[in-house]
């Protein structure tokens, strides 16, 4: 695993995590203006979702990006493009917080699939993030209020996620779920001393 910075010196809304979707396997955190950058050099290899990550992929990355280049050359496969998910961990602020465990109808673990996570409305649904379940099945998100109450107006959203499992290099939908059981209570940050809205979903069934 790496860092380019610590991810509590650093706010967390400016890194992500990145996964080996091919191995199954967390690499570690990676700085999103380092995917910005790539975006704009290199469209055809990386996405907001995925990084193909290849030797000429590392050929074009930038010198002020040589630290996060010789963490990812570890990684790097010759002969094989390495499939690397871009996993959120805090959008647009962190009034909120959600956790979770992944399982299917059989109760088995559903590790290394994307959870995106929406805010039902009565028009149009908003988008407030996508993770990466870890090994376990679990996911966490932080994120604003901003990212799903248009004009201010709601108080709290109604999450639900979809579901996607990652087949033949890319990520298929599976199914969604609007769980209605849930724990919520007030946490505080012990960084910055602000209160969060934490919700506890436990077992994800999908």
């Amino acid at each position: 695993m790496f860092s380019v910075t610590s991810v509590a010196k650093k706010e967390e809304d400016k890194v992500r995590l990145l996964f080996n979707m091919d191995n199954k396997s967390e690499i570690g955190y990676i700085d999103w203006e380092f995917i910005h950058d790539m975006q704009g050099i290199a469209p055809e290899l990386i996405t907001p979702e995925i990084i193909s990550l290849t030797p000429g992929f590392l050929g074009k990355v930038p010198k002020k990006w040589d630290k996060i280049k010789a963490k990812l050359k570890k990684h790097v496969d010759p002969d094989h493009t390495i499939h690397c998910a871009i996993s959120d961990i805090e959008n647009l602020g962190n009034e909120f917080k959600i956790r979770g465990t992944l399982k299917n109808k059989e109760g088995e673990i559903l590790s290394f699939h994307k959870v995106v996570v929406f805010d039902e409305d009565r028009f149009e649904d908003d988008y407030i993030g996508a993770v990466i379940t870890d090994k376990k099945g679990n996911f966490t998100l932080s994120f604003g209020k901003k990212t799903f109450s248009d004009f201010g107006l709601e108080a709290e959203p109604d999450i639900y996620f979809r579901v996607f499992q990652w087949q033949e290099e890319r990520f298929v939908e599976i199914g969604r779920t609007m769980p209605r059981v849930f724990e919520k209570s007030e946490i505080t940050d012990p960084e910055t001393k602000k209160t969060k809205i934490l919700i506890e979903f436990g077992v994800v069934t999908i």
